[in-house]
């Protein structure tokens, strides 16, 4: 297919960048600049699409895999490393607008496999996430366009990106932390080293009922508790297990890494959906608003004085980056897997789910201060046990 970029001098930016082949490597070479949009005073974008604008094609039928594999670098010095894997479909139209399937992923300087599950696209238009594309996976029998882009937002600068291939994939959860190269960032089954020491947060603290333990075994950590509705705003409450403050901790960089592995299982069928949450050290003493550090708490009409007690690590909270998930109850351990194009720092406060795009950056990937495991935005029991919390990469089994 005939790949052309298109760039935001279509809607008034200054941005360029552009693609040749090289044979003699077997290489695509997408370089280019992301510049200021002069009337928007915002970075703009550039974009690489097969076919081009306004053109289709009959790509395989990718029914049945679970996710792309860019095998790619970057090799400008201090280049742009946050880019978005794009696909458009024939059931992702609605009234004349064609809604486009995107997922975020990093590149660093080295060749290297960044799988991106179907799971982490969302769909949009114009660069606005829109409700009315069907499932990406239901449309993998339909792919007429795919393309890469710089990430929106992003920031400002260049790139030189080689692209090797772009591949579909299927891959066995069950061996994830096998695969060489990841790496530990807590473990309690004493095979891959001592445990970080974590703590239980209830919402009590602010005014809520919710309870909750931590407690670790011979070779797991027990989560459990209860969620409970807020007395004042009848909202689901919440409970954590939280590592020590960020400002005492520091984990491994994980930024040339996929994403996050949890090896855990569910011995309760009334709560199945939960959260990890990661802070870095860049974002989570200043990154509140205007730089003023928050914490939310509840008080219950009364004539007497009480009093409200905010645990210093709840400064963490508002910066970090969330990435929710569901666990079936089983009696044995399983792997999930949570890309980094699942995280996001903009949520909602009150239910935990995202509002908005914000994945992680390189930077933040290189700094994390703290592990967070949360239950929140749902009512009722949950009983987990957590075997260890890797970052790493996902074996891929390459596909046609």
């Amino acid at each position: 297919w005939q790949w052309k970029t298109m760039n935001d001098p279509v809607m008034g930016g200054v941005s360029k960048s552009e693609f040749h082949a090289d044979d003699e490597r077997a290489l695509g070479i997408w370089d280019g600049e992301v510049r200021t949009v002069p009337f928007l005073k915002e970075p703009g974008f550039c974009n690489l699409q097969a076919p081009p604008m306004f053109d289709t094609a009959d790509f395989p039928d990718l029914s049945g895999t679970d996710g792309l594999v860019v095998r790619a670098r970057q090799t400008k010095s201090s280049g742009l490393t946050n880019f978005s894997v794009m696909l458009m479909t024939k059931g992702a139209e609605h009234l004349e607008k064609q809604g486009v399937y995107t997922a975020t992923f990093f590149l660093t300087e080295g060749v290297q496999d960044h799988f991106v599950p179907f799971t982490a696209f969302v769909c949009a238009w114009q660069g606005h996430n829109v409700s009315w594309c069907p499932d990406v996976k239901t449309q993998l029998a339909q792919i007429t366009n795919i393309g890469f882009g710089t990430a929106i937002p992003g920031p400002i600068g260049q790139f030189r990106v080689e692209i090797s291939s772009l591949s579909a994939t299927t891959f066995d959860e069950t061996l994830l932390s096998s695969t060489a190269g990841f790496i530990t960032l807590a473990a309690f089954d004493g095979t891959k080293r001592p445990h970080v020491s974590w703590k239980a947060i209830n919402d009590t603290a602010a005014g809520g009922q919710s309870t909750c333990k931590f407690e670790v075994r011979d070779d797991y950590a027990d989560y459990s508790g209860i969620c409970r509705d807020m007395p004042v705003t009848e909202s689901p409450g919440f409970t954590q297990a939280t590592t020590g403050l960020p400002m005492l901790a520091h984990f491994p960089d994980v930024s040339n890494t996929d994403g996050i592995i949890l090896g855990l299982r569910s011995l309760e069928a009334n709560v199945t959906r939960f959260t990890f949450a990661f802070c870095d050290s860049h974002i989570n003493l200043y990154r509140c608003e205007f730089g003023s550090f928050k914490a939310s708490f509840e008080v219950i009409p009364d004539t007497m004085f009480t009093e409200v007690f905010l645990p210093w690590s709840y400064r963490c909270e508002f910066g970090s980056f969330k990435a929710s998930f569901e666990v079936i109850p089983d009696t044995m351990f399983t792997e999930v897997f949570l890309p980094w194009s699942a995280f996001s720092d903009q949520w909602s406060e009150s239910t935990g789910r995202h509002i908005a795009d914000s994945p992680p950056d390189r930077d933040n990937l290189r700094s994390v201060s703290q592990l967070q495991l949360r239950t929140e935005g749902v009512v009722g029991r949950f009983h987990l046990q957590l075997r260890y919390v890797l970052a790493g990469r996902v074996p891929a089994t390459l596909v046609v």
